[in-house]
């Protein structure tokens, strides 16, 4: 597995959902499908989770959730990085992943 974010994936995750075609949702599945962490998530949940996925990019110091806040979605750090109770966590190809939920 490559250390560098596939263009792919970033591009089907960019697009709108209605400007989605049937490719841009599987590159989605095959990209979550890879990773470890949601393994235990079944094929019919995943494909959902591909159909409702979208990019989203966030300058330095912005803040994704407070402590005690609640949870309405989850993120995937596909560059960059992100601090959280003093620990800073970079992206690891495909398994590294912040849930927020």
């Amino acid at each position: 597995m490559s250390s560098f974010l596939e263009p792919n994936i970033k591009q089907a995750l960019m697009k709108t959902l209605p400007e989605r075609i049937q490719q841009d949702f599987d590159v989605i599945y095959s990209y979550l499908s890879e990773m470890d962490i949601i393994s235990y998530i079944r094929k019919s949940q995943l494909r959902l989770m591909s159909k409702t996925a979208r990019y989203e990019k966030y300058i330095a110091g912005d803040i994704l959730f407070c402590r005690d806040s609640i949870a309405s979605c989850w993120y995937i750090l596909l560059s960059g990085s992100v601090l959280i109770k003093d620990s800073i966590y970079l992206p690891r190809c495909r398994y590294c992943m912040l849930f927020v939920t």
